[in-house]
Order: C-alpha cells, then structure tokens, then sequence
C-alpha cells in the first residue's frame, strides 16, 4: 500500500489535497461576497457579446441601466475569458463561475508547486503548494470578498517566478518557450488584475537580481530585456487605452488617500483569536491581520538561515513577507505618501497580503526541508500535521451565506440603483466624466421642474428616421432630413462614438446631464450608420498586440517542429504543444484581430413600424428573436422608441398578447421604459431609446396564432396614447408587431 501510495504523482496530491477547499462551491446558489455578484454580471455580459459576434467588448451597452459603461476598456478582462469557455459550453454564469474558482485555485497550487520545486525537494513543495491554498488571505479573496481578478492573480505569481527563473537560469535549447512562457505569465497577471502586478513588480526584480548575482551572464540579461518588451507589446492592447483614456471616465478623477483608513496599527497586524476571523458584518470593520499559523511559519523560518543550501531562497522571502507586512502597517505611511501616484490606485493595503501569503507558503515548504530529518516516517508525519493543521485552520473559520442572484439585467440595475451605484461597481470609475448628473438618480425620473429644458437640438420629423438594423454597438437607420437634425443615442458619450452619414464621418458630441453619444447630421437623404468605433489608442495598442502575438506565435512553430526528438520521445507531444501554442498566442490574436475587423458584432433585423403616437414618441421599430414557442416559454421583444419631444410626465409601455380573432387578452406585460430604469422623463428629444419586455407565456395557453401589440400610456389614468399614422396595423389605441406561433406543449 506505502509503495502504491508512493507511485502516486505530486501534482495528484496537490490538487487532491486542494478539493477540500473547494467543497463550499457544492452548495446551490452563490455565496455573498464584497464583489462577486459584480464579477458575474460580468461573465454573464461578456458571453453575451461573444455570442453577438463581439470577441472583445470594452463596451457593455447594456450596463448602466442601459446608457453602457466601458468596463473592460479598463478592468482586466482575463478574468471573465477564464470562464467563457464553461458559458459556451452551456454553464450559466453561477455554474461557470465556480469552475473558475475551482480551476484557480487548483491552478495557483500548482503552480506554486512547480516554482518551490525549483529550490525544495517534492515533499516541501507539496507543503509549500498546499500552504499558499490554505493561507487565510487567499481564501478571503475566493470566498469572503469574491475579489475573482485578485483571487487568479494568485496563479500567476508563482508561474512568474517559475517561467522567469528558467529564463534566466537554464534556458537550454528552449529558450524560445521559456521567453514566450515568462513574458506570457506577465502579460497574464497584468490583464487578469494589474493591481496584484503593480506590487508583484518588486518582488519579481528582486528575485530576479537574486539570480542574476549567483549566475549572472550577459545573455541572460539579454533574455530578459526581450521577454519584458514582448510583455509591453503582448500588452499594449489593455495597457495603452488604460493609459491615454482613464481621464475619460473616473478613474482619471486622481489617486485617493482612502488607503489611510485601512492601515493597521502595530497591535492590530495579527489576530488577537486563534481561529481566522472571516466576516461579512457590515458592522465589523475590515482589517484581514495576520493569522497566528502565519506568523508560526515566518518565525520558525527565520532561524532557518544557517541551512547553507536554502539561505538565499529563504532569506529572499522573508524579506519579501517583512515588507509585505511593514506595508500593511501605520509604520509605512511614509512610504505610501512618497509613491501615493501609484500605490493609492491600490486603495486597500491589505493586497500587500497576497504577497506574504506568496512567500509565506514558500517558507512553509523550506521549514519542512531545513528541520533535522528525523525518520521516515516522522518525517512524513511532520508533513502532515503541516497540512492538515493549516486545512483546519483556515476551513473552520469560514462562515458563509448563500443565495440565488438575479442575473438579469433588471436584476443588475435592481442591485446598482438599490446600492447607490451604476455599473456593477462600487465606486463609478468607468462612469464618463461627461456624466453630470449623480450617479445613484440616474435611473430615477427626473424632477418635474427639470422637464422640457432642451430645446434647441433641431428635431428628427415624425416618419423622417427608420431603424432597419442593430448591433451590439451599431444602428442601422435610412433618413430623409430637409434641414439638419440631431439624433441621440441611449448611450453615455465616449470618444469613438461616430455616425457614417453622406460619405462623411460625424463625430459623436455629449448632450445633457446625462452626457448622451449625439449626432448633429446634414440635410440629406440616404443609408445612416451609427458605431462605436476604435479610438486610436484602442486601434494602435491592438495592432502592436496583434503584430506581437503573431510573431511570437510563428517563432514557437518553427522551434517546436525543430525537437524532432521530443516527439518521437513522447507520443502525442507534437499535437500537445501545437495546442498549446495556438490558445496561448495564435487564439488571442484571432481575438484581436476580430476586435480589429468587426467591433460591433452581427446586425440583426429590425422590423420599422414608425408608429406616431399623440406626437409625443415615434415607435420606430421592435426586433423579436423567435416567432415559434411553447407554453411557458418567455417572449422577449425590444421596442425602439424615438422621442420627438421633452415629455412632462413619466409614461409606461406595455406589451399585449391577444388571440388572432382580438377576443382574448390572454397575458400583457407593462413596465417604465428599459425595465423601470428609464423613465420618460429623462428623454431627450431626438432620442432613441431601446425597451425590452419580457411576456412570460401562460402554461394553460392554447396552440395556435397570438398577436403582438405594443403603445404607450398614462399614469395613473391608464390612458393609452392614440396612434396618430403607423406603418403597421393599428386598432387606434395600439399597434400590432407581429404574430406569433404558439405550439403544443
């Protein structure tokens, strides 16, 4: 049975030893967090996109309460690619999220298994990779503040070290895979949460020079200086348009000094109980201080540096844990107020934790292989107490609640107006500087003494504008204007908003409190095209990417096809790492090059009915997806209203499902405009405002032929607003979209 046991690989026990940590993820639902709603919104939008023919969207229009928010022009979008394959795969977004925790956490232990096993043996490196599993930072992140970017940065780190050392150190005659590997693991961490790679910098120079001093050579530093400008190239997709466009949006607002607020004094760095303190009382201030098995690993380490064959690699890191420490402190407030530009966009000192778990867990490892070695089998068991304690240490201390979220988008917009906030953020840093009005009565109406104060616009004439086709960012329209008109997207402004209009590009301008993408276009008649395209740092960053990735792609082929011996040495490695290199590089580029060529994803049809009503708002159009359904199912169909003026009063839309013959009403559904986030009273004229309905079928309902019908009415009156002309059937106080089929359960 010992010799069974033996033949088992490390890497087995890693992620063996690692499942207990992932056992809360069994339970139905999600667990409440600080952010993790956040992050699934976006998962859930991010699939979205992909699947409208978006590979990379900077923009989600659907975010904001529907006026778009440029999240992942500026948050690190590696994140949410993590887990896309489990949504395409058929996961929704909860399921999907968990296997994104559940693979980083696995990963992060391996990881860190492989980085230890370059300086300890295999038993020290499994403590060390189970260690960095069980530190209470790292599964504060997973589980209490749902912090999913900061949480798989805790993967990287130690792929870095890894991909790095080899680099430097023995590259051999795969020096072009260990370039590709070292600069891929940076560009990683910085596009899944550059926060964690703004502190993990210091510590990969410092390991670096550590390396460099007992072997340097002027090949390695050569190495290095391409692996980090392919790193600036790979990743100049993100980190150009972060850089010249952040004065767009909040994020430009300037650096905080909130993070005074969370240093900890010398008396509160570590946990006065025995057992971790994880809460979620909003009451109990957050502090995340050290744990008492924590600091028992630093302590023992330190008298660890007489063992000549580990001192450098230990006294590295307890250096690098000591100052990750210092920086939680009061006592380094100095240093924080002398690099405030870049450490105050950090905003919690407490991330400086993921780096003493880093190197705690390496310390961990090294106490198992400097202590005197007793026998076997005390030796085995010291292991094991190690492990085990930690486990229990860290698992006994979490308490969690679990729910079912909402993940639709009145969901999402129920959450941000209830919280104050727009975005699915806390602290609206993507929100456009544009923007005048406060955040938290963005989707509330607006004050009646406000109403109708925009009347200078020239206005689009009833009939004049039809909507033919939408994309995810794109609207097709035919328009026939005799004097100039100004049109007005549902959309928060942000450079890059443009109109193709009489062979000419028109810039988008800001209108209102609100900061609407408006268009001011010529008399003319013809085809119009309404876009958010590329801004020219968006543009140049994916193009240098693009050009990188491509590069580095056709290097690696021609140097895998080289290592004849490789493939005939191993069966199927020559298909393992065509695979790997084309997901690593060749499927990016894909992306980008995608994000190059189609910005705005498919166009689907929309059907114009250009319905006057009462000469307040033109329903221009309705798209519908299916026309076939069954009892039960959901009818989701998008109205497309054009306000033709400022409106007084706070209108409802509904939509109607009748029988063919007009005697039954079997089910309606009415709501404000885009899910009671839109109210008519902040229309502008000329605005051109999308509203889905969601009818939910009755599960009595009979097969056969149901209209549609859509309007407008008053309220409290319920007066329905007479429709003046339309392009479609009307019964006066209606219009008739469509039919659909309704088939036998």
């Amino acid at each position: 049975m010992a010799q069974r046991i033996a033949r088992v690989p490390v890497s087995l026990w890693v992620i063996m030893l690692t499942l207990p940590a992932l056992f809360p993820l069994m339970n139905q639902g999600f667990f409440e967090s600080h952010d993790g709603l956040f992050h699934l919104y976006r998962l859930a939008a991010l699939d979205g996109a992909v699947r409208a023919g978006v590979f990379y969207p900077r923009w989600f229009p659907e975010f904001a309460f529907g006026y778009g928010h440029p999240v992942l022009n500026f948050y690190g979008p590696l994140s949410y690619y993590w887990g896309l394959p489990f949504t395409l795969l058929g996961f929704d977004a909860v399921a999907a999220m968990k296997l994104v925790l559940a693979t980083g956490l696995i990963a992060s232990a391996l990881g860190m298994y492989r980085f230890a096993r370059l300086h300890l043996t295999k038993r020290a490196a499994l403590v060390a990779a189970v260690v960095y599993v069980y530190l209470p930072y790292h599964l504060i992140d997973l589980y209490i503040r749902g912090a999913v970017a900061e949480f798989l940065a805790f993967v990287w780190f130690p792929v870095g070290l890894w991909t790095f050392h080899h680099l430097v150190v023995e590259p051999g005659k795969h020096a072009v895979f260990w370039l590709a590997g070292a600069s891929l693991s940076l560009v990683a961490l910085g596009i899944t949460h550059s926060l964690s790679a703004l502190i993990f910098g210091p510590v990969l120079a410092g390991y670096l020079l550590l390396l460099l001093g007992r072997r340097g050579n002027r090949r390695a530093v050569g190495r290095l200086a391409i692996a980090f400008l392919l790193t600036v190239l790979l990743s100049a997709f993100y980190w150009l348009p972060v850089a010249v466009e952040s004065r767009y949006v909040g994020l430009g607002h300037g650096v905080s000094q909130g993070y005074q607020d969370h240093l900890l004094s010398l008396a509160q760095v570590i946990s006065a109980s025995l057992l971790y303190d994880y809460s979620l009382d909003p009451a109990v201030p957050i502090a995340f201080p050290l744990g008492w098995i924590q600091v028992a690993f630093l302590v023992t380490a330190s008298f660890m540096l007489g063992s000549r064959p580990h001192r450098p690699s230990i006294l590295f890191f307890l250096v690098v844990a000591l100052c990750s420490i210092f920086m939680l402190t009061t006592l380094s407030l100095p240093v924080w107020r002398l690099f405030e530009p870049a450490l105050a966009f950090l905003q919690y000192p407490w991330r400086f934790q993921a780096i003493t778990a880093l190197a705690t867990a390496f310390l961990a490892g090294a106490l198992v292989t400097g202590l005197p070695r007793p026998a076997r089998r005390g030796h085995d068991l010291l292991i094991g107490l190690i492990l085990v304690a930690t486990g229990i240490w860290a698992m006994g201390s979490l308490s969690m609640r679990w729910f079912v979220p909402d993940l639709s988008l009145q969901g999402m917009w129920h959450m941000d107006r209830s919280l104050g906030q727009i975005g699915a953020t806390w602290t609206g840093e993507y929100l456009p500087v544009w923007v005048q009005e406060q955040r938290w009565a963005i989707s509330h109406p607006l004050p009646q003494s406000s109403a109708g104060t925009d009347t200078e616009s020239p206005a689009i004439a009833q009939g004049s504008l039809r909507l033919t086709g939408v994309g995810y960012t794109r609207y097709e329209f035919t328009l026939s204007a005799e004097q100039r008109v100004t049109l007005t997207l549902h959309q928060f402004y942000y450079p890059g908003w443009e109109a193709e209009w009489q062979g000419e590009s028109v810039p988008a301008r800001p209108r209102g409190v609100l900061g609407l993408a408006t268009f001011d276009l010529a008399p003319g008649s013809g085809a119009l095209i309404v876009r958010l395209r590329l801004t020219p740092s968006q543009r140049w960053g994916t193009i240098l990417s693009l050009i990188a990735f491509l590069a580095l792609g056709v290097a690696c082929t021609r140097e895998w096809k080289r290592m004849r011996i490789v493939h005939r040495a191993i069966q199927g490695a020559k298909w393992m790492g065509i695979a790997t290199i084309a997901s690593c590089l060749f499927l990016p580029a894909a992306i980008l090059l995608s994000h190059l060529i189609q910005p705005n994803g498919h166009v689907q049809v929309a059907t114009p009915v250009s319905a006057n009503l009462q000469d307040v708002v033109e329903l221009q159009a309705f798209s519908i997806k299916e026309t076939r359904y069954r009892p039960g199912d959901t009818v989701e169909v998008t109205l497309y209203w054009l306000a033709l003026q400022e409106l007084d009063q706070d209108y409802k839309t509904f939509i109607h499902l009748t029988d063919a013959e007009v005697t039954r009403q079997p089910t309606q559904h009415d709501d404000d405009p885009g899910g009671n986030y839109s109210p008519t009273t902040r229309w502008l004229r000329g605005e051109l405002v999308p509203d889905t309905h969601y009818l939910v079928l009755p599960e009595s309902l009979p097969p056969g032929r149901y209209n549609l019908w859509a309007d407008m009415y008053e309220y409290p009156s319920v007066r329905n607003l007479p429709v003046l002309s339309a392009d479609a059937p009307t019964d006066g106080k209606r219009v008739l979209l469509t039919q659909i089929r309704v088939l036998a359960p």
